[in-house]
């Protein structure tokens, strides 16, 4: 697939979610661990997701809950951030993606090094973020995959995700 001289950018200017054990949703300093659209070292890399039930879902996944009762013992804040942010590469679909010369499939590959080597490509191009599906079950525990409507992933090093505000949305669990 030959990759466009630029891939598709949008300015994100929505409400996002996102949960957080902490007393802040946004990671000042480097990630402990490697995601989707960084790797450990690359600086710090936020990850929202434009529905709740998105954000949720990468919970149950990042966390590897398998039953209804692990679930049901989750407790944690769910954030609300007004994000403004310019400069976003669009490969919220897989048309998207596959037309910029990305291979979708990476999207949603439970391996994450091309994506993790495209999100180093964008940052140093400067771009500030992804817009990306979030893989996600589309029914609880089926084991199945497929794609979240309007999901995103932030990553950057410097510039990810500037909020306009956050706030807490009182502790949650998933539905």
């Amino acid at each position: 697939m030959p990759r466009e001289k630029r891939p598709p950018v949008v300015h994100v200017d929505e409400i996002a979610h996102r949960y957080s054990s902490y007393d802040t949703p946004f990671w000042a300093r480097e990630n402990t661990q490697p995601g989707r659209w960084h790797e450990r070292g690359h600086g710090p890399a936020q990850y929202l997701s434009l529905s709740t039930d998105g954000a949720w879902a990468e919970l149950i996944r990042n966390e590897e809950l398998t039953t209804e009762d692990e679930v049901a013992m989750v407790s944690v804040q769910m954030w609300a951030v007004a994000v403004d942010q310019a400069m976003i590469i669009d490969y919220s679909t897989f048309e998207r993606a596959e037309a910029a010369g990305f291979d979708p499939e990476a999207l949603v590959d439970e391996r994450y090094g091309r994506c993790q080597q495209e999100g180093a490509r964008l940052r140093q191009l400067g771009f500030s973020g992804v817009l990306a599906p979030r893989a996600r079950w589309p029914a609880p525990f089926s084991g199945r995959r497929s794609v979240a409507s309007r999901a995103t992933s932030f990553a950057g090093p410097d510039r990810a995700a500037t909020p306009r505000t956050a706030r807490r949305r009182g502790l949650g669990r998933p539905p």
